[in-house]
């Protein structure tokens, strides 16, 4: 059963770390570890009563800090733990934002160029001159605006087809027309269709600039620049210049209709469709290459979170900068990171999976919250849930302090 994606993006938390395979850790982080188990523990159960989650649908939390690094569960019936294998979601937006920093800092494309420039030391531009890319008000979308969601691209992901649509999917989101009507279920989709439903019905949220609109087709947009600019796919830039550096050894970025696994071991994921909560793991991930398709483990997430923003990554500590700022009219989303009290980082949800991730410069800590579940009608509740684990078990972990978002003026 197909159910509708809805990525969550500008929460940005994260939440805690608790601690069972604690390397290297010192004293303080090592005592802390049975308080952070039982408050996660109790804060599960007392959300499992009330919102009745199945058996199985558990929590993961993990935390890097200097002092060492460490993770914990509660309510998954198999041995799961912080190296299990789950859908990142919009997570994955961080490492499509990170791609066009570090080409930017390379000084292989500007981020305050416009899409339809030419890149530097080519003869094409960063987007086709095709009509499947003759989106409305094209000449005046920059890198930039697309980072912050402010370009005005229409989310083909996330909303319906106009019924004033012309064409046969009108009404529906094209991604289920391709599943259910034309019952091609393995469909590997690419950023040439997806712009194509987006300049035919002339789509869009708005003027480049001016207004917040989260788009996800946005973020597929800036991967195929991505692939432009470097002559790679774009699973291959992020493997060669992240994963591999990185030693992010459980993390990958499937792009076939056809790869809809995880990797072993997985977390379940469960979704609720109103009635009840059904499993859920195979998905085709094809129409979010870019924006979510990231497969990856609590581990590998802090470890990418915490280099990135760190300067310990291959960003400079001015590009980082850049990338973190919130630009005027946003409440706090800047370049592909997101802000909370709890840090920089992003949240992404996805059939199945919730996950908060985050990272505070002022203590130099990561914090990785996964749930393998998902309510859409009970959306906010879960993530006040994952945000408290995350407020106090890095309170007992002793990095009380909440972090305050930096805002261009």
């Amino acid at each position: 059963m197909k159910i509708k994606s809805f990525f969550l993006l500008t929460l940005c938390v994260f939440v805690f770390f608790p601690m069972v395979a604690a390397a290297e850790n010192n004293a303080a982080v090592s005592v802390a570890q049975s308080s952070i188990e039982s408050m996660v523990t109790e804060k599960y159960l007392m959300y499992k009563t009330k919102y009745n989650l199945p058996d199985g649908a558990g929590v993961v939390v993990y935390i890097e800090t200097p002092e060492g690094s460490a993770g914990a569960t509660a309510g998954f019936l198999k041995g799961a733990d912080e190296t299990w294998h789950y859908r990142i979601a919009s997570v994955s937006k961080t490492f499509t934002a990170v791609s066009i920093m570090l080409l930017d800092q390379q000084g292989l494309l500007d981020i305050d160029d416009y899409i339809t420039d030419m890149i530097p030391g080519k003869d094409i531009p960063y987007v086709s001159d095709s009509l499947n890319y003759a989106i409305p008000n094209k000449e005046r979308i920059t890198i930039r605006h697309i980072l912050s969601h402010r370009a005005g691209i229409f989310d083909v992901f996330n909303n319906p087809v106009p019924e004033s649509s012309p064409y046969p999917y009108a009404g529906q989101y094209y991604n289920y027309y391709v599943y259910e009507e034309l019952k091609e279920p393995d469909h590997t989709f690419t950023a040439d269709e997806l712009f194509k439903v987006v300049a035919a019905n002339k789509l869009s949220t708005g003027e480049p600039g001016v207004e917040y609109h989260y788009s996800d087709t946005g973020y597929t947009l800036l991967a195929k620049i991505v692939e432009r600019v470097t002559a790679k796919s774009y699973d291959r830039f992020l493997k060669d210049n992240f994963f591999v550096p990185l030693g992010l050894n459980n993390t990958s970025a499937p792009w076939n209709g056809n790869d809809i696994g995880l990797p072993e071991p997985y977390l379940i994921g469960f979704v609720s469709d109103g009635l009840g909560f059904f499993e859920i793991a195979e998905d085709n991930m094809s129409s979010q290459v870019g924006p979510g398709n990231i497969i990856s483990t609590p581990v590998d997430i802090a470890r990418w979170i915490r280099s990135i923003l760190s300067g310990r990554g291959p960003l400079t500590k001015e590009q980082i900068a850049r990338m973190t700022l919130v630009p005027a009219g946003n409440a706090t989303y800047a370049l592909g990171i997101g802000n909370s009290l709890l840090g920089m980082g992003h949240s992404g949800a996805h059939p199945g999976y919730v996950n908060l991730v985050g990272y505070n410069p002022d203590d130099d800590v990561a914090v990785v919250v996964a749930t393998p579940f998902i309510d859409y009608t009970n959306l906010n509740d879960h993530l006040a849930f994952m945000v408290e684990i995350g407020k106090e078990a890095k309170a007992l972990a002793g990095y009380p302090k909440l972090w305050t978002q930096r805002m261009e003026r």
